[in-house]
């Protein structure tokens, strides 16, 4: 594999983004830094159990994108390659490729998708249980379908190039990770 490669996960929520890139990220050796994850470690540290509005939340969210973004770029520095992952969009774009440009890495999308209205449910169940961290719940925002679709629709915006895998979650018993795998090594020699 070449040296300095940054793979970016994304996708709409509930689609696996974060348990596919856990394994991708066992798999390869290599850091796996989720956007979702740093805004849980803000939320409780800023929060002391009392429940954020939407908007608050959100804005958490765009702090934890400044610090994956620097931490991305630390890892840069010394040559790390890794995995960053969230429902990335449109305006993510030129961020990650002023940071590839910036160090020479390539760069590497693995987009995961899925049927719409089996997301949807899959995002509303997520969303009812208990063990959901609060602040990654969306207070009812997305209950909705046209709602939720949008969201979907915005991160299909996030396009860096033409180096992309697809994977569709439709059915999880039906996603071959091994396969995954070894498309990931395939696209990075």
């Amino acid at each position: 594999m070449k040296n300095n490669y940054m793979l970016i996960i994304t996708g709409a929520p509930a689609t696996g983004k974060t348990t596919y890139g856990r394994k991708i990220s066992q798999n390869l050796g290599i850091p796996f830094i989720s956007k979702d994850k740093l805004k849980e470690t803000i939320y409780d540290a800023i929060t002391q159990n009392t429940l954020l509005e939407y908007e608050e939340k959100r804005r958490i969210g765009s702090i934890s994108y400044s610090i994956l973004f620097l931490i991305a770029e630390e890892l840069m520095m010394v040559g790390n390659s890794f995995i960053i992952e969230s429902n990335f969009g449109k305006e993510s774009i030129s961020t990650i490729e002023k940071l590839a440009l910036k160090y020479e890495y390539n760069t590497l999308t693995i987009r995961f998708e899925c049927d719409l209205e089996v997301l949807h449910k899959r995002f509303l169940a997520r969303e009812n249980m208990q063990e959901r961290h609060p602040g990654l719940r969306s207070n009812g925002i997305f209950d909705e379908q046209n709602a939720f679709k949008k969201a979907v629709n915005m991160s299909k915006e996030f396009k860096l190039d033409d180096k992309e895998i697809i994977i569709d979650t439709t059915d999880f018993n039906k996603v071959d990770l091994e396969f995954l795998i070894n498309s990931i090594k395939k696209r990075l020699i």
